[in-house]
């Protein structure tokens, strides 16, 4: 069973902000270990993906979704990255981006 996210540019570039925010220090219990590990895989797969739609981005397309499919172990530990991300000082249009991300999350998981 896959999760699908899609996501506008802007929403996407808010959660690949987001995962700047992660701390630099090693996890110490095994919980922690496993969502850090899982995290920047996925944080990867985003990137990458922001890259690209940068680059082929123009004045027709600015409106376009895309899709990402996400494992179900991905989409717990995301869901709960961006929850937490909530407390971070950020702009209203991140927060609440990031807030329809968990939203969507939580109801494809639930």
């Amino acid at each position: 069973m896959k999760i699908t996210l899609k996501l506008s540019e802007k929403q996407l570039g808010a959660l690949v902000f987001s995962f700047n925010e992660i701390p630099k220090t090693p996890p110490k219990d095994r919980t922690t270990k496993v969502a850090k590990s899982v995290l920047s895989k996925v944080a990867i797969k985003f990137k990458k993906k922001q890259i690209e739609v940068q680059d082929q981005s123009n004045l027709f397309n600015r409106d376009k979704k895309f899709s990402f499919s996400l494992e179900p172990v991905e989409a717990h530990f995301l869901e709960q990255f961006v929850s937490i991300m909530d407390a971070f000082p950020m702009c209203d249009y991140d927060r609440n981006a990031l807030r329809q991300i968990a939203s969507t999350l939580n109801q494809q998981l639930a």
